[in-house]
């Protein structure tokens, strides 16, 4: 008997631990899905990023070519655009001010010089270049004729690990305002002209995915030591149940089977008792008292009432 309560009990042992280990085993993998969400939220932001900074350029030379071209003064950083061609590219006011015209493509470059102080680096460029800086780099090259193709989008990490960038580049289509300086190069309206490519270093997205690794590994901790201390506790209360159980069911067994009994005094002889010692064989009460939880109180029987005392059956016997 005391081995199949210890077979029990090591059963709810295991199944505890088993349980431990399968709840130990979704937080790893929870823990797992959330490292991959914040690399993929953290991935998609950084498109976003290049997503707005090229919208806001294309916006800015949409109005410089609504205009025709803006003229700004002559300064030190800002010299007249050898690559643009035509007789009022260089005006002088009455007051003696000389201005020069300045085209969408040169705009892109300007905006481009004051982004790079904020660490984006923006360059327009094309297949077919006018000016030899506009010229495309491997990354940028690959991307427009991605775009010949139909592509309308391409963005990826380059560099090695700990000095990334993340570049992204968008297609220039040629239009209508476009063609006084682009038309010599067989280009119409629709066509691919050519692209911006805007490129920025990708380490504070990868500080941003290293705090949000330590929230999440503190938050799944905290969660797992949770989730094992109820376990632990209610695994406590389950094997302390097992063993009132077991206990119950112990002395429920006393019970059972067969007790030698006297049969003239239905005296019940103790386990193990030699039958022939007086002191080993007890009443029935209190044999059943000594092996349960249950108690006994004494009354008389009609028949044994009426055997003793001669009272009828219609009388109530005392204790009945």
């Amino acid at each position: 008997m005391a081995g199949t309560g210890g077979e029990k009990t090591r059963r709810i042992r295991n199944i505890l631990v088993l349980v431990g280990a399968l709840v130990a085993a979704g937080f790893a993998l929870s823990l797992q899905q959330s490292f991959t969400q914040v690399r993929e939220d953290r991935y998609l932001l950084a498109v976003s990023t290049g997503k707005v900074i090229f919208r806001t350029i294309v916006a800015t030379r949409t109005w410089n070519a609504s205009h025709g071209g803006v003229y700004v003064p002559v300064t030190e950083t800002i010299r007249p655009n050898p690559y643009l061609a035509g007789p009022d590219r260089d005006v002088r006011t009455t007051d003696g001010r000389e201005l020069t015209k300045v085209n969408p493509a040169y705009m892109t470059r300007l905006v481009g010089e004051i982004l790079a102080g904020e660490g984006y680096a923006v360059h327009i460029t094309s297949l077919k270049t006018l000016r030899p800086g506009n010229a495309p780099d491997e990354w940028e090259r690959a991307a427009l004729e991605r775009f010949e193709n139909g592509s309308a989008l391409e963005y990826s990490l380059t560099g090695p690990a700990g000095n990334r960038v993340f570049r992204y580049m968008e297609p220039l289509k040629t239009e209508a305002t476009c063609l006084p300086c682009h038309a010599g190069q067989g280009h119409k309206v629709g066509d691919v002209r050519g692209g911006i490519g805007i490129a920025f270093p990708y380490a504070p997205f990868e500080q941003s995915i290293r705090a949000g690794d330590r929230r999440t590994i503190t938050t799944h901790a905290v969660s797992l030591a949770t989730a094992l201390a109820i376990l632990f506790f209610l695994g406590l209360r389950i094997m302390k149940l097992a063993g009132s159980l077991k206990e119950t069911q112990r002395q429920v067994r006393t019970l059972e089977g067969i007790l030698p009994m006297c049969a003239n005094c239905k005296k019940i002889r103790k386990e193990g008792a030699a039958p022939t010692d007086p002191k080993s064989w007890m009443p029935v009460d209190s044999y059943i008292t000594d092996h349960s939880e249950a108690k006994f109180s004494h009354g008389i029987c009609p028949e044994c009432a009426k055997a003793l005392y001669g009272w009828s059956e219609k009388e109530t016997p005392p204790g009945a």
